[in-house]
């Protein structure tokens, strides 16, 4: 049993195979075994024939000075370590003519091993080519991505259905249309807002914006909507916040009930006549009516119809029905009414109206842009 002679390439291959899953011959750290063994070799092995005897052998190099204070049994040759069993020859220089004898066997041992590891080279070169062609014949999950994009017509007059056919008419692999809806944008005006889902490698979105832009009789720009509410985060923001200052506030309450219960329990052991009132500490109260304040403006402000301040409808509505707009049942303009606020702008001499100027605009690109609209002096 154990370790045969490193002469040849089999003793080696045997310590080798050996030190495979080891550090040392004999447990966690170097020992005698380790010497033992060390010293039976007359060099180092080949690092690249066995790479895990050149490791050790370095290592154990390293060791010299310390070999007569290393624990174990210095007296063990280096044959009582190693694996169990071998059929290696223990000392071919004693024994000449059983290694001639033995030449033919390993040659023939190792024609079979050469033509085993032909064949499992093989065998792995078809496996990696298959694989290869099985992933190359899978078609990769395209990347999409979800865009909302706004399209603005000429003005109030614009048909809006007409302007969403022509959107809608484009047609190309990787774009699909999803649900719209029209958004007030003021003065009457409003602007098409649609969902699409594109391929990112077939569809450029600067490329349909040029296909849109080409309807300009219905179109006059159209723009990637990346966000839906321009108050969502600031209304989630605030929600988030009264909702922990609210729950401060009960738990708080919660605290205090507990506790004056206690106390009035205490006094009407002492005194059945005692009276207490319940009632919660300033403090508390505050904090509960700032948190509900702070839950219903934040509600609020993500609620696009609640909003307080929705300058699009008022001025809109401002320009179509002026103070009549503004009437109350009794005839008289509501207080909330409080004039044009253009009316200053439009009072000096300088004064440009953009909304007229693009309307007619408008007109000249319907007619064909042959002649361009002149304003009577």
């Amino acid at each position: 049993m154990g370790f045969t002679d490193f002469v040849n390439d089999a003793g080696l291959t045997m310590l080798n195979n050996w030190l495979e899953t080891r550090s040392y011959i004999v447990g966690y750290s170097p020992s005698q075994a380790d010497v033992a063994v060390f010293k039976a070799q007359q060099s180092a092995p080949d690092a690249a024939k066995f790479p895990h005897a050149a490791r050790w052998y370095k290592h154990i190099n390293s060791w010299t000075e310390e070999f007569g204070t290393l624990p174990g049994d210095a007296s063990k040759e280096y044959t009582s370590y190693g694996p169990d069993k071998t059929e290696a020859t223990l000392n071919p220089a004693k024994a000449p003519a059983a290694e001639e004898e033995d030449d033919d066997e390993v040659d023939l041992f190792g024609s079979d091993d050469e033509e085993e590891d032909a064949e499992a080279a093989r065998i792995k070169e078809e496996r990696l080519a298959e694989y290869k062609k099985k992933k190359e014949g899978k078609t990769k999950p395209a990347a999409k991505s979800v865009v909302t994009m706004d399209v603005k017509p000429w003005d109030d007059e614009t048909d809006m259905a007409a302007l969403e056919a022509a959107v809608r008419g484009i047609e190309k692999d990787g774009l699909v249309w999803g649900a719209s809806k029209l958004v007030a944008v003021g003065f009457g005006i409003k602007k098409l807002q649609i969902n699409l889902v594109i391929e990112d490698d077939k569809i450029g979105l600067d490329d349909l914006q040029e296909e849109i832009a080409e309807f300009e009789d219905y179109v006059q720009s159209s723009d990637i909507n990346t966000t839906f509410s321009n108050m969502t985060w600031i209304s989630k923001s605030i929600t988030g916040l009264g909702l922990l200052f609210l729950t401060h506030a009960c738990y708080s309450a919660h605290e205090h009930s507990a506790l004056q219960s206690t106390g009035t329990a205490h006094l009407s052991s002492i005194s059945s006549h005692a009276t207490t009132t319940a009632s919660l500490p300033i403090d508390i109260s505050i904090e509960t009516i700032v948190s509900i304040f702070i839950v219903c403006l934040g509600l609020v402000l993500g609620t696009p119809e609640l909003r307080p301040i929705q300058w699009r409808v008022w001025a809109g509505k401002i320009e179509r029905e002026g103070a009549k707009g503004f009437m109350n049942a009794d005839g008289e303009v509501d207080k909330d009414f409080v004039g044009n606020p253009f009316r200053v702008l439009e009072s000096r001499p300088s004064f440009i109206d953009i909304r007229r100027q693009r309307h007619e605009f408008a007109e000249w690109i319907r007619e064909g842009g042959e002649q361009i609209p002149t304003k009577e002096l």
